[in-house]
């Protein structure tokens, strides 16, 4: 028999995200249950279109009740309960289907835990946080939501759930134009919850408070509930790790005093000592201090960890530390340099880019290496497009290269991006700051011009537009000057 498969979700405003949850879910299920809580944008539109089943129900700041109602309209086996953030990755949907058609005869496995990364799609998709999440469970009707607010789902007592290590989720919700909103919106529902409940908290509110206030950047009051969330009996060994990683990340983003930082990071590897985050995190602390002999031995002891990491574990479907290896692999490139050896160099970097090809710092340190090498031109092309797709990643690559006087390189990543508009960029990345000054001069005298001429006519609708104009001439003026000043060091 045919397992019969169930998409839900609850939106509200959701038109920026349904049509990749969409998009996603109709790979995998056989129908899709969407759930509007009172949108005013054509969030329902595009689900109608998209063969979804659309309902409606009445927001009562109650994120279980509206799941559950979801639940009763699904007619599936299976539940796939994803948020309209949140989607199953390219190389995982194909796999979705006949994990579960495994899991069907063993009735004493009510659910699938999975791998959920939040990526900041602002930067690139860089990967902020990994953890573990059950979003696929049998359709019971024991199975419901508990909670208003970071509801979780009960399960049948004595049943267990899957680790499934071959599916994995991205959520964009944290992502750098959306998290201060997200994360106001759920202070305000624990702190209307705690009021309703006498002041009592729940044991799981200081986790949600810690990473709130950390979101919203308090780094104070993000560690003090990540010391109320340490200070907890018998702390799993995620939230314990999480909780040490929130405290650490305030004191090195914040830069709090050294002693303080060390005492941190110093603690979270006594009490963690087989988390591979907190070595690395160490590791690039003290790179930044030029602590360079600690770095190092941090850097690779971080790496040890982690590629001890059992895949078939929580810890290691979570992987928390996979965030932290570009720039790991960057100080690594980095102190190959300083001590003369540029295959291992050369080898770190590729491994970081690998890792995440779109991360700036360490897409500029392999650059200045390959110039440091003298690899011409043409062999720096090739290595990029080995290391990139030359069409797609075009764009990115051209906009690097103008910032690391990328010469004739820049010039063919920007044809490649349909990039021809630029001829200042053009100069500057191709090494030419006099060119691309003459270039400046000719602009500015010909709005000049533009300007006394509309003075002259007393050219109101000109004139209205001068200062815009010389607000973009300004700008662009300013990040010459810096280009140029890139170029001489």
């Amino acid at each position: 028999m045919r397992i019969h498969i169930s998409a839900c979700v609850i939106v509200k405003n959701e038109a920026e995200n349904i049509g990749r949850w969409l998009a996603s879910m109709c790979t995998v299920a056989d129908e899709m249950i969407v759930v509007d809580t009172g949108s005013s944008d054509n969030t329902v539109e595009l689900a109608q279109k998209s063969g979804a089943k659309v309902y409606y129900f009445e927001w009562c700041n109650d994120f279980a009740a509206a799941k559950n109602f979801a639940l009763e309209k699904a007619k599936g086996n299976w539940i796939l309960f994803l948020d309209a953030d949140e989607y199953f990755t390219p190389e995982s949907q194909p796999k979705v289907r006949p994990l579960i058609e495994r899991l069907e005869p063993n009735q004493k496995i009510d659910g699938v835990l999975c791998r959920l990364v939040n990526i900041d799609v602002d930067d690139n998709n860089r990967i902020m946080t990994t953890l573990v999440q059950l979003r696929m469970f049998r359709n019971k009707r024991n199975l419901r939501y508990k909670g208003k607010v970071h509801e979780v789902l009960t399960l049948t007592k004595g049943n267990s759930l899957e680790l499934a290590n071959e599916i994995e989720i991205y959520h964009t919700g944290y992502s750098t134009h959306v998290v201060q909103a997200k994360m106001r919106r759920n202070l305000k529902l624990i702190e209307e919850r705690i009021a309703a409940n006498g002041g009592r908290k729940e044991p799981m509110d200081d986790r949600y408070l810690m990473d709130i206030w950390y979101g919203l950047g308090n780094p104070d009051k993000a560690i003090a509930y990540a010391k109320l969330l340490l200070a907890q009996e018998k702390l799993s060994l995620d939230l314990r790790g999480r909780a040490y990683e929130t405290w650490a990340s305030c004191c090195i983003e914040h830069r709090y005093p050294a002693e303080e930082t060390a005492a941190c990071l110093q603690a979270a590897i006594r009490a963690c000592p087989d988390l591979a985050e907190f070595p690395l995190m160490r590791g690039l602390w003290r790179f930044e201090r030029r602590e360079y002999l600690l770095a190092k031995v941090d850097l690779n002891r971080g790496l040890e960890l982690e590629k001890a990491y059992n895949k078939n574990s929580i810890e290691g479907v979570m992987d928390n530390a996979a965030r932290l290896l570009p720039s790991v692999y960057w100080r690594l490139g980095e102190l190959a340099e300083m001590q003369g050896d540029g295959q291992k160099a050369q080898d770190f970097y590729v491994q970081g880019l690998r890792a995440n090809r779109y991360h700036r710092g360490l897409f500029a340190a392999f650059w200045r290496f390959l110039r440091r090498q003298g690899i011409e031109a043409a062999d720096s092309i090739a290595v990029l497009n080995a290391l990139y797709n030359r069409c797609a990643d075009a764009a990115f690559l051209a906009r690097q290269l103008t910032r690391q006087n990328g010469g004739l390189v820049y010039v063919y990543y920007a044809k490649q991006a349909g990039i021809n508009d630029q001829p200042i960029l053009e100069c500057l990345a191709a090494g030419r700051p006099d060119g691309a000054a003459q270039l400046a001069v000719k602009q500015l005298n010909f709005l000049y011009q533009m300007g006394m001429a509309a003075a002259d006519d007393n050219d109101l609708s000109m004139m209205a537009l001068l200062p815009q104009e010389h607000e973009a001439i300004d700008k662009a003026a300013q990040q010459l000057r810096k280009d140029m000043r890139e170029i001489k060091t």
